[in-house]
């Protein structure tokens, strides 16, 4: 079998779909540190979650980092570089024995300097989980524009790509 892109956020091909190596998963507690993160209100989350929820800082999670494929953030126009960190896990879907690398690649005109860590990813099982950071640093020269880049972890089979796009506050 040759190698076929797996996207996160958008873009579907079915066939790739099937075996997709890696897996970004979510549960319930996920999506409601997402919502306390984004300041729901108690009536709120209870009408959303069928249940009582109490935010604490413990269950509160920067919409940021809610672990979906897709990275993106929107900072506050300043004159000074910038600097996000995004944090992710994955889960091995793929075989057992399988060593992901990551690739960052810059969309035309992007400024961006994306460091992954660990860059290496080594799964022994399937079903198994690894957490990664993805550091994006930067200036904000041209905040007409969004600065976007692609992480793409490899194993040679799948090639599994997430999209990273930063944009300044105010600027569309």
């Amino acid at each position: 079998m040759g190698k076929r892109a797996t996207y996160g956020a958008g873009h579907v091909d079915p066939i790739a779909a099937t075996n997709p190596g890696l897996v970004y998963e979510m549960d319930k507690a996920d999506h409601i540190a997402f919502l306390c993160g984004l300041n729901y209100t108690a009536d709120t989350l209870a009408l959303i979650a069928g249940e009582t929820i109490t935010c604490t800082k413990e269950n509160k999670t920067l919409p940021r980092n809610l672990n979906y494929p897709s990275m993106s953030a929107q900072l506050p126009r300043s004159e000074s570089s910038l600097t996000v960190t995004f944090n992710r896990t994955v889960t091995n879907v793929g075989t057992p024995n399988s060593t992901y690398k990551s690739k960052v690649v810059l969309n035309q005109g992007s400024k961006l300097n994306v460091k992954v860590t660990p860059s290496v990813l080594s799964f022994k099982t399937v079903s198994e989980k690894k957490s990664f950071t993805v550091t994006v640093t930067g200036s904000d020269s041209d905040p007409k524009l969004p600065s976007s880049a692609n992480l793409i972890w490899s194993d040679g089979t799948h090639n599994v790509r997430s999209p990273i796009v930063i944009y300044i506050d105010g600027a569309y």
